[in-house]
């Protein structure tokens, strides 16, 4: 048996739990080929047994290009069987219940539907930021998860985590709200003078929207907030609203196969 990881991951907790699931698939002589979302041809995947799919959370959903590959699955054969997980900093998500639904539409059927909570990179527009303690427990846990997500799949029993009717309709609302506010809200990103001209957010931007100008980098409208440039930048020297963002992700974005 041999399964198919697609993912997208902008700081690497989706990667990272991505590479939990190879490791623990591989106790159980299971192969899995982890396969970026960005630069997937659709139809290699007819040759995998199942599929998982994983996706950050942005503002309660996944974010456009997971949204856009999703749509694209048309011409797998409907019995695949589908693992969908998000990773979000909350305990409980409403994107794999949207994953799921959007599978569902197209004639399959996921055998599991998982969240799973992870560092929040997005502490210094909300919630709290993340001491190394947490990190870890964070890390610790998503694992003992992934692994027990694992032994129920092999033994073809299901796992769906869910949301309701209500609360999901809601989380709709307030992602259809963040995504018209993107354009406003990306323009808070900015490089400082130090900038070094390295080329790294350049060239692992997911929505190709950043140039050199002027002597800096300069960051255009096609954002999603993804937040990778803030993360990998080597000299710190990518800021929100003018302000020096403490790169909590500086471990787990390391699992990104990066273009250096």
């Amino acid at each position: 048996m041999k399964g198919a990881l697609c993912y997208f991951s902008g700081t690497g907790n989706t990667k990272w739990v991505a590479d939990r699931f190879k490791e623990n698939f591989a106790f159980y002589n299971v192969n899995i080929d982890l396969v970026n979302i960005q630069f997937l041809e659709v139809s290699k995947l007819k040759r995998y047994d199942f599929l998982i799919i994983g996706s950050p959370v942005y503002a309660k959903f996944p974010p456009k290009i997971v949204n856009d590959f999703l749509n694209r699955l048309d011409d797998l054969n409907k019995e695949t069987k589908i693992i969908v997980y998000s990773t979000q900093a909350a305990s409980l998500s409403s994107a794999p219940y949207f994953m799921a639904k959007c599978l569902k539409k197209k004639g399959y059927i996921p055998l599991m539907q998982i969240s799973i909570r992870m560092p929040n990179n997005f502490y210094f527009i909300k919630g709290k930021k993340p001491d190394r303690d947490l990190i870890e427990e964070l890390l610790l846990k998503a694992n003992e998860k992934v692994k027990n997500v694992v032994e129920n799949f092999i033994k073809g029993e299901p796992i769906i985590e869910s949301v309701s009717f209500i609360r999901f309709e809601f989380n709709k609302a307030i992602y259809i709200t963040f995504k018209n506010k993107i354009p406003k809200l990306s323009k808070n990103i900015s490089s400082t003078r130090e900038c070094g001209k390295c080329g790294l957010c350049l060239r692992n931007c997911p929505q190709g929207n950043i140039t050199f100008e002027r002597g800096h980098a300069i960051f255009h409208s096609k954002c999603i907030l993804c937040l990778r440039c803030i993360y990998i930048c080597p000299i710190n020297a990518v800021r929100y609203k003018g302000k020096k963002i403490d790169q909590t992700q500086r471990d787990i974005i390391k699992t990104l196969d990066l273009n250096r």
